[in-house]
């Protein structure tokens, strides 16, 4: 066979530079594919994390959430007439605040979550209680915990006792304590009808929470409560069932201050006697506040549709208060609320139209025949009501320290102070995330670094 010519020297150099061109290409092609590879791998890896992160915050939102409800849980056990003690049995309590850290929880993917709740008021001694849940779930990847607080304010919707007699009651004569509803349509403009027999129901609530109870001839149309340690009288002289071993809070709310309200009127111990007074201006909460003092509360007359509080220092009531139509007017006060014989307070409007604060530790009286009708809070007080007659009544809800009755005097409690109630004990107020920098700088300050 004849054998090949040789190959040119210039041939050879041109198919050997060829090659190279073509290696170089290849390797060329090779990073890039690598490149494409491993930016796709960090994408997908990238990608992955923030999956599970997002995944996970939204885990975290609903674990905060179940912190929320056993805390509400807790809070329906107290308003269902168990004492605190008992419905926070497994907290831990600081004064009025209770903590919680409920057993950890398994996520997807090995996470940890862990739920802390933060309570303050939780034993009634807030009318505004707050509730602050935080979730916090540390990742499989050991990336940065992903943490929710959410902070919710309750308000109670458990319905108000008409009579509450914190250290004793006793119930002279044939008095007894029932029910009707004012307002019947839940009409915010009523009209709201007076009490009648005709109209008389068994709903009222009778709360004792120490000390004794004693109802002579008379009787509860509804339910009666006793704290622990008081002997119920017999079922016969109760319509409605006995619970006994309540426990509630009745503390006193804040006195509005000059500095706490954004407008005010210093009337000093000469109160006008129409209010608001003509010229005069509400606050930004719409209610004109007159500040008093070294006076009693007499004849004066609430315009109609307005809206009044007078804070007195030094200051009672006795007969004579008026309101008009659609007005309302809210007293805070330090001494006694005294009626003499066929006198009245009130006696035109509804009870929600007249709302009394004192922290007396005297004698509110109340005369035969007088007449009241209101909402008289007087938790240090002595209440004392006598009745010759059939026209005195006491309308609306009356607390006290004791409350001691003779003859007739009678206690009409008003369904429809109970009215915009719904749901179950406790209604949600206001709900916050606390996402924002300065409130996550917060949380640990407002639960003394329980939370972080």
């Amino acid at each position: 066979m004849p054998s090949l010519p040789p190959v040119p020297p210039v041939a050879r150099s041109r198919l050997s530079s060829e090659r190279g061109s073509l290696l170089l290409v290849a390797a060329v092609f090779a990073a890039v594919i690598s490149l494409v590879l491993v930016s796709y791998l960090e994408l997908g890896r990238t990608s992955l994390k923030v999956a599970h992160r997002s995944f996970f915050a939204n885990d975290a939102a609903n674990l905060a959430e179940a912190g929320l409800e056993e805390a509400l849980y807790c809070f329906n056990q107290m308003g269902a007439g168990m004492p605190p003690a008992t419905a926070w049995s497994e907290w831990t309590i600081s004064g009025t605040d209770a903590m919680y850290t409920l057993p950890p929880f398994n996520r997807d993917q090995n996470a940890v979550g862990v739920v802390k709740v933060y309570v303050t008021g939780y034993d009634g001694s807030d009318a505004a209680p707050s509730v602050l849940s935080q979730a916090v779930i540390t990742p499989f990847d050991g990336g940065a915990p992903v943490v929710k607080t959410l902070q919710v304010t309750l308000k109670s919707n458990a319905s108000t006792p008409g009579l509450v007699a914190l250290r004793g009651l006793t119930l002279n004569g044939a008095t007894y304590a029932d029910s009707f509803d004012s307002n019947p349509t839940d009409s915010p403009t009523g009209p709201w009808v007076a009490y009648s027999s005709g109209i008389a129901r068994s709903k009222t609530a009778v709360v004792v929470l120490a000390g004794s109870i004693s109802i002579n001839t008379g009787k509860v149309y509804g339910d009666l409560y006793l704290g622990a340690g008081v002997s119920p009288p017999a079922a016969s002289k109760v319509t409605g069932t006995i619970t006994t071993g309540y426990s509630k809070a009745f503390p006193m709310p804040a006195y509005p201050t000059p500095a706490s309200v954004s407008r005010s009127y210093d009337v000093g111990s000469t109160i006008p006697a129409t209010l608001p007074a003509i010229g005069h201006l509400p606050a930004s909460d719409g209610r004109y506040y007159y500040f008093c003092r070294n006076t009693t509360i007499g004849s004066v007359t609430i315009r109609a549709g307005k809206a009044v509080t007078i804070v007195g220092t030094n200051t009672g009531m006795t007969y004579g208060l008026t309101i008009q139509n659609l007005g309302t007017c809210i007293v805070y006060m330090d001494r006694t609320v005294t009626l003499g014989t066929n006198r009245s307070v009130n006696s035109t409007n509804w009870a929600g139209a007249l709302q009394i604060f004192t922290t007396t530790t005297g004698n509110c009286s109340f005369a035969n025949n007088s007449r009241f009708v209101g909402c008289l809070y007087a938790p240090n007080a002595r209440l004392t009501a006598s009745g010759s007659g059939g026209s005195g009544r006491l309308v609306g809800y009356f607390v006290a320290g004791t409350i001691t009755t003779s003859n007739a005097m009678n206690f009409h409690y008003d369904e429809a102070l109970d009215s915009g109630s719904s749901g179950g004990s406790w209604t949600v107020t206001n709900w916050l995330e606390r996402q924002s920098a300065a409130d996550r700088a917060s949380v640990a300050g407002l639960t003394n670094n329980f939370l972080r």
